[in-house]
């Protein structure tokens, strides 16, 4: 590579040709533009160009952020750790021809450094921590995430002149290049602890391209991060209601949805915590914010979403009636079975009973010691005889509960 005063000659890979360009900047990894001329006043056509270590594109004549040479990408599906020198750490990743989700977990311990990943021309720098949700800095940079305590001074002390490195299959080696840096405010992301590994999806819907490129940038000395990356697959999917404004309209909603979620905090079918959800199984699409009714949120009923496609709560369903069962042979009365014995044994005909405010639950009625009514207007308290009821129709199956005359429940019998 020739330098001609403050710009250094590259090449560019165009149809197989090669010719000598111009750098507003001594690297290409440092440049903003790519001109045609000595005297940097004709911008070059929009493009990729190499110096044989990293591609940059030129878009409307300003470059996007680097990637690795293809020869140097390694398959999807390992895990990197990274512990040493201050330094840019390019790593190019081959996803194959598979579709879906690619999930990255990327743990930059406590030590503050930032990530940015480029696929089809598309940054994404947005990522969820499984301690405090959703990280993301100003659109279109790296993210820097890491603990505040940790904080080597990256904004006050930039810009940074930092070595180059590329990963070769086993490790990262020096390009023998360096290039400035400088951190904005807007970029960091600190926590007051480590944030943990934390959780980046970008959506693979073509085949082609298949190389998802990453940069991460160590800013301090004593860099330590762990960065692995999977291929491509549909996410687990999840039965869920539709959106709703609030926890009670989402509680009255039906679960006739089918979504996808990336586990954060949450798994084996269980959403957790700062988890991300989709409508889609390639994890293209965010689910709208707002609370949505779900039978895979282990004890809770429902679960909120943020802006960002990220749960950030959980919470029961509270209602003000309920379904409990009878003897039917007890018939014009409606009361239970003599002992828990016979409830769990027999087949219960439905009664639908009312309290006064709301519940999460009958057994939350129980503890509650809240009057049965048999009416939505709350006038007739059950007289429940001092027999046992049950909560389900099918013998052998449900609980029982023990009701007394004045329609208290005065003993939570247990499970058949």
């Amino acid at each position: 590579m020739t330098k001609t005063h403050a710009a250094a000659a590259n090449n560019k890979f165009n149809m197989a040709t090669s010719s000598t360009y111009y750098l507003d900047a001594p690297s290409l990894s440092a440049a903003t533009v790519v001109y045609s001329d000595l005297a940097l006043t004709v911008i070059a056509a929009d493009g990729k160009y190499s110096d044989g270590s990293i591609v940059r594109e030129q878009v409307s004549g300003v470059l996007l952020p680097a990637v690795i040479c293809p020869s140097c990408s390694i398959p999807c599906g390992g895990t990197i750790n990274v512990s040493g020198l201050q330094g840019i750490y390019y790593l190019n990743i081959d996803l194959g021809t598979d579709l879906g989700a690619v999930v990255i977990n990327f743990d930059p311990a406590s030590i503050p450094d930032g990530i940015l990943a480029v696929y089809d021309s598309t940054i994404y720098n947005g990522l969820s921590s499984p301690s405090y949700g959703w990280l993301q800095g100003t659109a279109g940079l790296a993210t820097y995430i890491g603990n505040s305590g940790s904080d080597c001074g990256i904004v006050a002390n930039s810009p940074y002149t930092l070595n180059e490195f590329e990963y070769n299959g086993s490790s990262f080696v020096s390009l023998g290049t360096t290039t400035s840096v400088s951190i904005l405010s807007g970029q960091t992301q600190l926590t007051a602890t480590a944030p943990g590994d934390t959780v980046m999806v970008i959506p693979k819907t073509l085949v082609s391209p298949s190389s998802l490129n990453l940069t991460f940038i160590g800013p301090c000395t004593g860099t330590v991060f762990g960065i692995s990356v999977s291929c491509p697959a549909a996410l687990p999917s999840f039965a869920s209601s539709t959106v709703n404004v609030d926890s009670a309209t989402a509680c009255a909603d039906a679960i006739d949805q089918t979504y996808y979620v990336a586990y954060v905090n949450g798994g084996t079918g269980v959403l957790g915590i700062y988890d991300l959800v989709f409508s889609d199984a390639n994890g293209e699409f965010k689910l709208d914010a707002g609370y949505y009714k779900t039978t895979a949120a282990g004890a809770n009923d429902w679960f909120q979403v943020d802006a960002n496609g990220v749960i950030v709560a959980f919470g029961n369903c509270e209602y003000n009636t309920f379904t409990i069962y009878f003897d039917l042979s007890t018939t014009p009365n409606t009361y239970g079975w003599a002992d828990a014995s016979s409830a769990c044994a027999g087949t219960g005909t439905a009664l639908p009973i009312y309290i006064t405010g709301t519940e999460p639950s009958l057994y939350d009625v129980f503890l509650a010691g809240k009057v049965l009514y048999t009416d939505a207007g709350l006038t007739t308290p059950l007289n429940g005889n001092d027999t046992h009821y049950k909560t389900v129709s099918a013998s052998a199956s449900g609980e029982t509960l023990l009701i007394d005359g004045i329609g208290v429940i005065s003993s939570w019998g247990g499970p058949c």
